[in-house]
């Protein structure tokens, strides 16, 4: 299959937005590492769906594009979109990210902490009824708990 040279460059331009889409689709797994979900098997199953997800998203491109044919300057235009995505705005996510991750792991540790609290509090609050109504037991109905 032939291809002019506009042609070409309109595929590549196509290609190179839709690497932009992969810089964002991975910075939706960046925002899962930093909010928590980061240990090593988290890592690989995350590595795993955007490198799978990735293959088949740039597979469909291609079947849709070149009619499935390998063509070299679709995959640079892909990388040089999620290059451009990731060294760019994916910057500035990143930053947001991580302070996103550090306010979550804040809000959890308040969270436990006023759980904590609540917990502490009925407890005490059940102890002193169940003392009360021992007391009132015993004064009404004169009897031994």
């Amino acid at each position: 299959m032939h291809l002019s040279v506009y042609e070409q460059a309109e595929i590549f331009y196509y290609a190179f937005v839709f690497g932009l889409g992969l810089g964002v689709w991975y910075d939706f797994f960046r925002l899962l590492r930093n909010i928590g979900f980061n240990s090593k098997r988290a890592f690989i199953i995350q590595d795993i769906l955007f490198m799978s997800g990735c293959s088949v998203m740039c597979f469909v491109f291609s079947l849709l594009t070149v009619n499935g044919h390998f063509r070299v300057f679709v995959i640079i235009g892909h990388i040089f979109g999620l290059l451009s995505y990731r060294f760019s705005v994916g910057m500035v996510t990143g930053l947001v990210f991580k302070l996103l991750g550090r306010a979550a792991k804040f809000l959890v540790k308040i969270g436990g902490r006023v759980s904590n609290g609540l917990c502490k509090g009925l407890q005490r609050i059940s102890n002193s009824e169940r003392k009360s109504h021992t007391q009132c037991d015993r004064l009404i109905f004169h009897k031994e708990v």
